[in-house]
């Protein structure tokens, strides 16, 4: 057994030496899908992370109360009331102190340094359940909260929303088509690399065959050396996400939440390492039912 795992393993990297240039060029093309590959999955996560917009920052609602209201009482009153609509994962008092540090930390002291008290009112952060969130749930939720008495205005961001109704769906399809185009351009490299080490190993083949050896044994060396094109190719489409995602850090500084490196790295190396062990498993198979030509 050990002898016969030896004898793969090295059949499966004669066959990468014995056509250097065909190896490094299906490893340098595999790698250019892989870097493609890598830019799609770094926007179709972005695009998927829309669909949790507000959780962990800017709240989608942010209700403002009245001034006759600033009472604990009716403020403690307007909270059971927008607790009791059962539609918020939570709802997060900011007083009015808060919300001056707020301004203070967002536009500085120089608006509010000829004001003798505070002038913002309290407020509460609204955050829906509903995941994805539609401006239409939120332009339905600004009205309710509207109608109590309590609340002066309701602020939102359902401009931005309109405008993720209208390309969320159309990015994550195309993004997704555009993924599986590039997965099978890098199946067919693959697939030509193995189908020509096939050819130029055929004598080697026949004679395996007329030793009374299986189908699967014949069929491995060339399925590892399929994987080990897909693996190298892999790699430089990690070397190509990290560097993305660095680019991308220096505009999005929160991407770090949004977006784990090592889990889409692992997803990029290991699709391609799967996509090269079907390729290539599907290329020796038609070679020995007489279809590959």
């Amino acid at each position: 057994m050990r002898n016969q795992f030896g004898f793969l393993l090295r059949e499966a990297f004669r066959g990468l030496r014995a056509d250097r240039f065909l190896s490094v060029t299906s490893i340098v093309t595999i790698g250019v899908c892989s870097a493609v590959m890598a830019f799609l999955l770094l926007g179709l996560v972005l695009v998927f992370s829309l669909n949790h917009l507000g959780e962990g920052g800017d709240a989608p609602l942010r209700v403002f109360t009245k001034p006759e209201y600033e009472d604990a009482a009716n403020v403690e009153n307007l909270r059971i009331k927008l607790e009791k609509l059962s539609v918020f994962d939570s709802v997060v008092f900011i007083g009015k102190d808060d919300a001056l540090q707020e301004f203070r930390r967002d536009f500085g002291d120089e608006m509010l340094q000829y004001l003798e008290a505070n002038p913002l009112p309290h407020s509460f952060k609204l955050y829906p359940s509903e995941k994805p969130l539609s401006a239409a749930k939120v332009r339905e939720l600004q009205t309710t909260v509207s109608g109590f008495p309590e609340v002066e205005e309701v602020s939102s961001d359902i401009a931005y929303l309109q405008w993720l109704d209208r390309w969320r769906l159309p990015a994550q399809a195309g993004g997704l088509l555009l993924l599986g185009f590039v997965g099978g351009a890098l199946a067919l490299v693959v697939h030509n690399a193995i189908k020509i080490s096939l050819y130029a190993r055929r004598t080697l083949v026949e004679n395996l065959k007329y030793c009374g050896a299986s189908e699967g044994f014949i069929l491995l060396p060339f399925a590892i050396e399929g994987m080990l094109l897909g693996l190298g190719g892999s790699l430089f489409g990690a070397v190509a996400l990290w560097l993305l995602r660095q680019a991308g850090l220096a505009v999005v500084p929160s991407m770090t939440e949004q977006i784990s490196f090592a889990g889409l790295a692992c997803f990029l190396v290991g699709g391609g390492v799967l996509i090269a062990l079907i390729s290539s498993w599907r290329t020796v198979h038609a070679f020995f039912r007489g279809r590959l030509t």
